[in-house]
This record gives C-alpha cells, structure tokens and sequence, in this order.
C-alpha cells in the first residue's frame, strides 16, 4: 500500500483520530481547514504514529460471480429502501445489459436479486451508468452504442427505468419495461441525476454535456417522446475513452458538476447556472419538446495531473473521489482547496463505479474482477 500525494505532505496536528496534512507549495506551507479533512475516512490520511504510513482499511468483497455480477460498470444506492444497492452489468451485445440488486447489502442477511429486461437488447445495450432520481425513485442509463437498432444509424441516448420491483424488468410489451428512451446521444459514458426525471449526460459520440428532461414518463412499454427536452452544452472541451466509463458528479450546493474525462486524462468542472441558447437544433433523431444548443458556459479543468484512466467519481460534503480505471487507485480531492489530498491503491484494477454511503464508506465495481467491494477505514 502506498501514500502519493502532488505536494510535498506532513502531520501538522489531528482531529479526533485523523491525522491533519500541511502541504507545501514551493516555500508556502498551507494547512488545509480542521473541518476538512474530518470529513475524509481515516484511511485517507497518514496515522499519528507513522508519519508517512497509512492505516491499513479493510477492503470487503461484498458481491461477485456468485451473486451474477458481470463487468459491472456502476452502482447506486436507491434513494428510498434501506441499504439496497443496485449495480449495473455491460451484458453482451445481443442481451443488453442487467442489473443486480442486492438488499441489506454488506450486511450478514444480504440477498441479491439478478434481472433483465425482455427488450434490454435496445434500451439498455451496453449500459455504462446509472443515477437514480431522489424525487421520485426513478433511474437512468446510459449506453455505449452507435445505434441501439444496430442499422448502422447513430440512434441511441438515455433510458429511464422503474425502481418498482412490479414494473421493472416485468412483461409489459415489445417495448419491454422502460418508462422513457431519448435518442440523440449515442456512446454515453456517464449519467448524474438532476431533478425530477431529469439528468445529466456525457455524450461521447458528440464529445459534449447533456442534459435530458423525460419530463412525463410515457409508462412502462411505451414510446412517445414527444414533451422530451435536450440541452446541449458544446463548449467544454472532453474526449470519450472506449471501454472506459466517464462518470458524473453534480455539487447541488454549488451547481458545479465535475465530469471525469477519461479520454483526456483529466477531471473536468462545469457551472450548470451559467450558459445561454445558441440555437435550436433541427437534425433531431425523434420529435421533441426542446432540443437546443447552449454556449457560454463557465468551465475549468479541475485536476490533470497524475491521472491516467479517471473513470469513477462522487462527492461526499467536501470531498471529491476519483477512481482510476487503470491503476486502481481512489484519489480524494479537497472542493474547497482545488487540489488533491490524497490517494489510495486498492489493488484491484478495472474501476468504474465508485459510491460513497451514508456513512462516509467507499463502495466500488470493479469490471476486471466481476467483484463489487466497500472499503472500510481501520
């Protein structure tokens, strides 16, 4: 296990049992805020005792093949049912993706529950993520494809799903159980929830942020679309990394939603309160609501540094966390601060998904092993 950090770090004091890090920047020394990095788990942070060590977590392997867990992309905790999580299997190109969803997860009742939808093969073909709406319980997918009618058009985008276990993945139709498709944003790497049944997007065939409103679902099965709205942002520079999940975070405080742009080795931040219309886009796939274009957005690269794969991101309070798909690694950025505390090697390669629990543990998937784990600071 190692301790890496972009700055030169030493203990400066503690918090209860955190070890405090006082970075230095040529010749100044700054001391990051007590209320910061108390909320960060311990194992983030050297020990008091061993001034460059680390405190050895407990990484627990909470679900695998045994519970049909199969180069799972993402997972997310249900808004709503207690300690029920959810994780998203990519599938094979002629099922679609599915879901496991394990109840009382990491506890010692946990049970799963593996489901397909019967028209998987095109509202959920190779799923890279999954938001669940807090309003209403609703979730959302995004896929990896061109076109999800394989015809060689460039015909796909998200999928909105019912977390009623009576609906969803159930028989209701050719259209399968999906509550409503939108279709102009093939190769989406990564969807965040915003409001109600809307999300945000990252539209890699585009290279652009979506952002998707359903608005009324159209019920399980069916197909219209018409009151959909799309707003593209075009200005912020990204790149889609094949294979590879770019997932989303939105800071609600803030507005700022942070996007881990895998392609470009990089963690990108974008204002959602800034941005203006541009047009409106006439070359839509299907009738809609809206489809615009919006320019003028304030956007910055976050971190670029010491990143290869970034793939998995969440926010806890003020804590970003990134995965990093290629070397294993869970790196911790201080929001406030604007740079990097620390990182961990989990040694498991292959993350995407990374969620962070009301109790301020990290839960990962890792595509490699076809294992979900919960880290647990010692």
């Amino acid at each position: 296990m190692t301790y890496i950090t972009i700055r030169q770090c030493f203990i400066v004091g503690t918090i209860a049992t955190l070890g405090l890090l006082g970075c230095k920047d040529d010749d100044t020394v700054v001391s990051p805020e007590p209320t910061i990095l108390n909320t960060i788990p311990a194992f983030y942070l050297p020990s008091e005792e061993a001034s460059y060590g680390m405190n050895e977590p407990i990484i627990e392997l909470i679900a695998g093949s045994t519970e049909r867990v199969d180069e799972p992309w993402d997972l997310d905790f249900h808004p709503f049912r207690e300690n029920e999580l959810w994780i998203l299997n990519k599938g094979f190109e002629n099922t679609g993706g599915s879901t496991v969803t394990l109840s009382n997860a990491g506890m010692s009742n946990q049970s799963y529950e593996w489901r397909r939808d019967g028209n998987a093969w095109h509202f959920m073909a190779h799923p890279t993520a999954l938001s669940f709406s807090l309003d209403n319980g609703n979730w959302a997918t995004t896929p990896e494809i061109l076109d999800a009618n394989r015809r060689g058009g460039a015909f796909t985008g998200p999928s909105l799903w019912s977390s009623d276990m009576s609906i969803y993945a159930r028989p209701s139709g050719g259209n399968g159980s999906h509550l409503d498709m939108l279709h102009e944003s093939p190769y989406s790497m990564g969807i965040e929830w915003d409001k109600g049944n809307a999300f945000w997007v990252y539209d890699g065939h585009n290279e652009d942020i979506c952002w998707y409103d359903f608005a009324e679902d159209h019920g399980p099965g069916a197909s219209n679309h018409d009151d959909g709205r799309v707003h593209r942002y075009t200005d912020m520079v990204t790149k889609r990394k094949p294979g590879v999940a770019s997932h989303l975070v939105l800071d609600r405080e803030s507005g700022w939603l942070y996007l881990a742009d895998a392609g470009n080795a990089r963690i990108l931040k974008m204002n959602t309160k800034t941005g203006s219309k541009k047009r409106n886009i006439t070359q839509a796939m299907e009738r809609l609501a809206e489809n615009i274009e919006i320019t003028g957005v304030d956007w910055k690269v976050f971190a670029s540094s010491n990143l290869q794969e970034p793939s998995g991101i969440d926010i806890d309070g003020d804590i970003l966390y990134v995965s990093d798909h290629k070397t294993g690694e869970i790196i911790a950025y201080s929001l406030k601060l604007g740079y990097e505390i620390a990182r961990f090697d989990t040694g498991k390669k292959g993350i995407m998904g990374i969620k962070v629990d009301k109790n301020g543990h990290l839960w990962f998937v890792s595509t490699d092993t076809d294992e979900v784990y919960r880290i647990i600071p010692q």
